[in-house]
């Protein structure tokens, strides 16, 4: 009897360096329970990002209740153009720190530290008596935005299945536009300093939840820590027993071990050639220089890393481009100057409903159809509807056509569907799949970072671009560069759609060494 135990538990809790491959049949039963385990990490996860999109829109409800206000705290023109230009330029700040903190922290710690700034920055909106103290939560809203984009995308891509990665990611950008619409209606309810106090709830319901998750497996194994790593992995795939991960655990062992392996073959490689001595065989060639920040820069820069780099930051690019970022502060204005027959106000919460919708429907149709053709179907709608807003524009204000208010309604309603029916969420999964492990979590940051920084610059210039070439010329040049996304989603954007990290990492470096040759 005791033998028996004995063997139950070795194949039970194998031991470090022992694995047994199993079929994955015990798997198939048990699939329901595994999609059920990485939805619950995901729903803890995406109350981060449910938050992140409550604080976007903030500025829009601070601005529109305290702008030129008669009584109490009250904004000028100056005043107000830097609380939404704050949140935007600490952005990047959060992205470049959580980048590198990860490595200490890991995934998980560093999404339940952020809710700190975001919970602070709650509170003192709430309290705000003077300009600068909005300034301040401005600020530290900008830094726990950008803190939180790394982790999140990078744990996405770490805990979830091929066959789900997409909708799982897609549920996670939803969760943006929900939040969106969430801080629109409490506007709408409560007055703004009492929505900025119930707003507070949110980063404290996160960072309970997110400590209930456990850490990322693929960070576990890069710190060393396999057993850690095995029951995440277990607690991830429906609280299974050891054996029914055994082969994924060891396909995920072998994937950090090759990354890790092909950094220290360079490293070998550079002290080889420093030494100019080549007469030591590889199987008796120990490393005795542990890596310095050069290495790590240099190991950083590599193409592994740059393809995939450059491919999402030019997404972003026509992201932005497409979907009218640069006029998002001034909505309301572009509303009634094209006589919208709805009430600014009221669009800004149906435009929310729409995002949220389009949204809902990426999750639906990313495994099925892919992310390519939704990109291109998301970009080509966004295309369709800014070069006819620019149409309409132009005959209305310039020949003087009649308006007929319906046409920018149904042009906007097209264009705010389409925006996260691929172009605005898909960049996003990209980020959680396409690089490799070592250097994902800075790569993350910085596509964060970058995201952000292209946000501020086109709409910080959008009212001089609209001085020079009038609103017309704005929504016709937006409308021509995401003709040209158009055009680079075809050529540019491979499938990653159930494929593995590994398989993804693959195909670049494949893609890498057709570049040389």
């Amino acid at each position: 009897m005791d033998e028996a135990a004995g063997a139950t538990i070795a194949i039970n809790e194998p031991e470090p360096g022992s694995l047994l491959i199993m079929s994955g049949s015990a798997s198939d039963r048990h699939k329901y329970k595994r999609i059920l385990s990485q939805v619950c990490a995901m729903v803890a996860q995406s109350l981060l990002m449910l938050d992140l999109g409550m604080m976007i829109v903030v500025p829009t409800i601070v601005i529109g209740a305290l702008h030129n206000a008669k009584d109490g705290l009250s904004l000028d023109d100056t005043q107000s153009s830097w609380i939404a230009s704050i949140l935007l330029l600490c952005q990047p700040l959060g992205c470049v720190l959580s980048g590198c903190l990860q490595g200490i922290f890991g995934r998980k710690w560093c999404m339940v530290l952020v809710n700190v700034p975001h919970l602070a920055a709650w509170y003192l909106l709430y309290t705000a008596g003077s300009a600068w103290m909005l300034y301040t939560a401005s600020a530290a809203m900008g830094i726990g935005i950008g803190f939180l984009e790394a982790p999140t995308m990078a744990y996405i891509g770490e805990i979830s299945e091929p066959d789900i990665r997409g909708t799982l990611s897609t549920f996670a950008s939803s969760m943006i536009v929900l939040g969106h619409l969430l801080e629109f209606v409490l506007g709408c309810i409560f007055p703004w300093r009492t929505t900025m106090l119930v707003s507070c709830l949110v980063p404290v319901i996160a960072a309970i939840t997110i400590s209930l998750i456990p850490e990322s497996p693929v960070w576990l194994l890069t710190k060393g820590r396999r057993n850690e790593a095995l029951s995440s992995l277990r607690w991830l795939r429906g609280w299974v027993s050891a054996e029914e991960v055994s082969e994924e655990f060891h396909n995920l062992e072998l994937y950090c071990q090759a990354s890790k392996n092909e950094f220290n073959s360079l490293l070998e490689a550079k002290i080889r050639k420093s030494s100019g001595y080549i007469g030591v065989p590889d199987c008796e060639f120990v490393m005795k220089s542990e890596p310095n920040a050069v290495d790590v820069i240099r190991d950083f820069l590599r193409p592994g890393i740059l393809i995939p780099l450059r491919l999402v930051v030019v997404y972003f690019f026509f992201f932005h481009a497409a979907s009218l970022t640069a006029m998002r502060p001034y909505m309301i204005e572009v509303f009634s100057r094209l006589e919208v027959p709805i009430s600014p106000n009221v669009f800004t919460i149906f435009s929310a409903v729409l995002q949220g919708t389009g949204a809902l429907i990426c999750m639906c149709l990313v495994r099925l159809v892919g992310k390519r053709a939704l990109s291109l179907v998301s970009m080509s709608g966004c295309a369709f509807s800014c070069l006819s807003l620019g149409a309409y524009t132009y005959v209305t204000t310039q020949h003087h056509w009649s308006s007929v208010p319906t046409i920018p309604l149904l042009l906007f309603c097209t264009l705010y569907f389409t925006i996260n029916l691929g172009i605005s969420p898909i960049p996003w999964m990209l980020i959680s799949e396409v690089f490799p492990n070592r250097g994902r979590g800075v790569a993350s940051g910085i596509c964060a970072a970058i995201f952000y920084g292209i946000a501020f610059l086109v709409s910080k210039t959008w009212l001089n671009l609209q001085s020079s070439v009038e609103l017309h010329g704005c929504f016709f040049l937006y409308g021509i560069l995401a003709v040209i996304g158009i055009v680079f989603v075809y050529n540019c954007l491979p499938e990653t759609e159930g494929k593995t990290l590994a398989e993804i990492e693959n195909n670049f470096a494949k893609k890498n060494k057709r570049q040389e040759k």
